[in-house]
């Protein structure tokens, strides 16, 4: 690369970014970030360049990433479909798995009907772009997941953010909307980052106040709150309803793909107006086949979202007793919160010399001085597993001197 040519305006932005990871990643024992590993399928441990350890950091909620039932189905699809859909869901890259596996998600949505993406991001993308657009108003929670953000920043809507889990903030930003058109309150079913919940019965009351639809992505819900897994209503005991439900295929889930779920007038209109459903590939046929396995695994075996509701439970009252600060969690994702950057890839680095994984999250994901060390539950964690890595967390926190003492 010439850096007196063509590049040389771009070398800047390249040049900082080496140094970011430089700052963080100075000898090959703090690298966390694109780390290749190699997952047991019958477990909760991987293979980290030759160190077996204790995967603590994983979204695969329902353990079902290496359940037989699933790949079962994956290698069926593959010996009648092939590896690929060659072509858009429009022309000719509908398969009737598609329709299977819309049908099972609008029945676990407990909605008319629903739509796939290829990608999670791309079902927040598509789905707000084919919403809203200039002259309307879109009102986020400002931790809402980057892929919201995107989404309604590229639709031309006007966007308006509201304090985390506000909804008084967010009844005075609807008050103080001029907006005739399309009044549209989008947000996070459980925050990836924080593992709170969104405040639903309250946020349900100021959307109706103010004639604004509300739209929930459940894509660290699903399979992770309620007694049987579906969601935000079941949390709330089914009484408090959402217009429209988004999440993804590849948390609980162990696949590839979004999904959006709501009337089925409001879908029969984004199969045509959001712009990544309609040009990008369809989702791959032993994807979408994993994808349906497993979510009639998750209505048959409730059993798996009881385990992940204890257990997380017990680790993070274990984490909080031992002095370690986990914030509003009330779920399978537990913020170990650090504070720093660096002390957080200090503390990383510390636990996986105790034999776990735990992933640091930092600026600018999370908030200044915010950085945290970003754990999961999940069903394939047995409770011995949940005492090692409590034991190990509290371990690697004497050994680090931000948090020592």
């Amino acid at each position: 690369m010439d850096p007196t040519g063509p590049w040389a305006a771009l070398e800047p932005k390249l040049a900082a970014t080496r140094k970011r990871v430089q700052e963080l990643e100075w000898e090959p024992q703090r690298r966390n970030s694109f780390v290749p590993y190699t997952v047991d399928r019958d477990s909760a441990h991987a293979d980290a360049g030759g160190q077996r350890c204790l995967m603590m950091s994983g979204y695969s909620y329902l353990g079902l990433g290496g359940d037989e039932r699933v790949i079962d189905a994956a290698r069926r699809a593959l010996s009648v479909y092939g590896t690929g859909c060659h072509g858009v869901r429009a022309l000719a890259g509908t398969i009737p798995l598609h329709e299977e596996l819309e049908e099972e998600v609008a029945r676990v949505a407990n909605r008319e009907a629903a739509m796939v993406f290829s990608s999670g991001y791309a079902a927040n993308v598509g789905t707000v772009g084919g919403l809203v657009g200039p002259g309307d108003t879109v009102f986020i929670d400002k931790y809402d997941h980057a892929s919201i953000v995107d989404g309604c920043r590229l639709s031309g809507a006007t966007v308006s953010r509201f304090r985390h889990n506000d909804p008084a903030h967010l009844d005075r930003r609807l008050a103080s909307s001029s907006t005739r058109g399309v009044r549209l309150v989008i947000v996070d079913s459980v925050y990836s980052m924080d593992g709170d919940i969104a405040p639903l019965p309250e946020l349900r009351r100021v959307c109706d106040a103010h004639n604004a639809l509300l739209m929930v992505d459940e894509a660290h819900a699903l399979g992770v709150i309620g007694a049987t897994g579906r969601g935000i209503e079941e949390h709330f005991d089914n009484a408090v309803p959402v217009d429209i439900k988004l999440g993804t295929l590849s948390k609980a889930i162990p696949s590839m793909g979004g999904w959006v779920a709501g009337h089925r007038d409001l879908i029969a209109h984004l199969r045509y107006a959001a712009r990544p459903f309609l040009f990008s590939a369809a989702l791959a046929p032993a994807s979408a086949a994993a994808g349906l396995e497993a979510l009639r695994i998750l209505q048959r075996e409730p059993e798996r979202v009881t385990h992940i509701q204890r257990e997380s439970e017990r680790l993070r009252a274990n984490l909080t007793t031992a002095g370690l600060r986990t914030g509003a969690s009330s779920t399978a994702v537990i913020p170990l919160i650090i504070g720093s950057d660096e002390a957080t890839y200090d503390y990383a680095t510390a636990c996986r010399r105790e034999g776990v994984i735990g992933l640091p999250v930092v600026t600018p994901a999370v908030p200044n001085n915010l950085a945290r060390l970003r754990v999961a539950v999940t069903a394939i964690h047995t409770k011995a597993d949940i005492d090692t890595a409590a034991e190990a967390f509290r371990a690697a926190a004497n050994t680090c001197p931000a948090l020592a003492g």
